[in-house]
């Protein structure tokens, strides 16, 4: 009994002196990328760039292959080929979840991708998502610095429909919409500070199958009458300038609005055209999940097809909430102005059209400040061009509503 505690013993002090050394090797220079790594009470602060050189050295990965280890995505296994000096992951299913989705999550049957070391922290490899022979395929690099680093992700030419045929399980519509079309995909990440840009290209993208030409003659519940002159050109001006020109979804409005968001940690811009709205409106729900947001997308790209944006216009008009329980336009324009849309003036017109971002905020700030957001209904008059915009400027003092 007394050499079983002798050798436990010099047993725990050698884990304790190996753990000690790792940590001394791992310990941030000043200026260097850290991160605090806490198991119960204990907290260190840790290299990261040394963590990353410790977990990707060849001797470690030989150590974690041919496993399968639990992670917060799913199950993921590691492999080595030795002929190409390559490692790869699989992980299937693969699973991604965020807060701010709700109870969504982002599931794959499959992802995988390989590694590779380049010189001073460089490190890169290829990405696989899907079951063959519909995988989405792409590249990915990593340069790693004392400060950070930078992560790039490129998917080129990727047939739309077998981008959205790897999210079959959280996007039904791709079961059975013909969709057309390809994607060019380039997205740089930033760590530690996590900003992300993404810079989509797509071209041809088509969608057939998912039957909203029903929406041609469909009569909506909210009040109907004709919209006028300013009104329409107003919200236009306000939510989707380009309205005339795209079709049905605007690819650089919903990057930069990605980029937003991700900046602000938070959903800040939305990106969407008239056509997404409506889809949202009709068919999808305001969730905030990709998943709920690539189904819109569908929806959007085939009924501005099949209706026209004159169609998609009038069925926004008519189905937009606009706070305080008002549903459309004309309801909205007799409960805050006491009128009919059709008889609007330009600036009554750009008011109301400015709510349309968060109607039931605008209005509490209203209402507390005693006078309507200048700058927003300044801007959206500026964008309603061709009027003669002198003549109808927003008066410095504010202007408000008839109560």
């Amino acid at each position: 009994m007394k050499w079983c505690a002798v050798l436990v013993g010099l047993v725990v002090a050698t884990v304790l002196v190996l753990a000690a050394a790792v940590l001394h090797l791992l310990r941030p220079a000043d200026g260097e990328w850290a991160h605090t790594l806490r198991v119960g009470r204990f907290s260190h602060a840790v290299s990261v760039p040394a963590l990353w050189r410790l977990a990707t050295h060849p001797m470690v990965l030989r150590l974690t292959a041919d496993r399968v280890w639990p992670t917060p995505f799913g199950p993921v296994q590691w492999t080595a080929s030795p002929q190409d000096g390559q490692w790869h992951a699989v992980c299937a299913p693969c699973s991604v979840h965020r807060p701010e989705w709700g109870a969504d999550t982002l599931t794959v049957s499959r992802a995988e991708f390989s590694l590779q070391h380049g010189a001073e922290g460089r490190a890169s490899g290829s990405v696989s998502i899907g079951d063959a022979p519909r995988a989405v395929a792409g590249r990915w690099s990593l340069a790693m610095q004392p400060a950070g680093a930078v992560l790039e992700v490129a998917l080129s030419d990727v047939p739309m429909g077998d981008a959205y045929g790897v999210l079959a399980a959280v996007v039904p519509e791709a079961r059975r919409a013909r969709i057309d079309g390809r994607l060019d995909l380039r997205a740089t990440l930033h760590l530690p500070s996590r900003a992300l840009t993404v810079t989509p290209k797509v071209t041809g993208f088509r969608v057939a199958g998912l039957g909203t030409e029903q929406l041609a003659d469909a009569r909506p519940s909210c009040p109907e009458g004709p919209a006028g002159t300013w009104l329409p050109r107003a919200v236009i001006a306000a939510e989707d300038q380009r309205f005339h020109e795209h079709t049905g979804f605007d690819v650089d409005a919903l990057a930069a609005a990605w980029s937003a968001n991700q900046a602000k940690g938070a959903v800040v811009a939305g990106g969407s055209t008239l056509s997404q709205q409506v889809a949202k409106l009709v068919y999808t729900g305001d969730g905030r999940s990709p998943a709920r947001k690539l189904r819109e997308l569908l929806y959007a790209v085939e009924l501005d097809r099949t209706l026209g944006k004159a169609r998609v216009l009038n069925l926004y008009l008519a189905l937009v909430p606009w706070g305080e329980g008002q549903c459309g336009a004309t309801a909205a324009a007799r409960h805050y102005l006491h009128k009919e849309a059709s008889k609007l003036t330009p600036i009554e017109a750009a008011w109301l059209a400015s709510l349309l971002h968060n109607p039931d905020r605008e209005r509490a700030a209203m209402v507390r400040d005693g006078h309507v957001n200048v700058a927003r209904v300044d801007w959206v008059m500026d964008q309603m061009r061709p009027v003669p915009r002198p003549r109808w400027r927003v008066p410095a003092a504010g202007w408000l509503p008839p109560s």
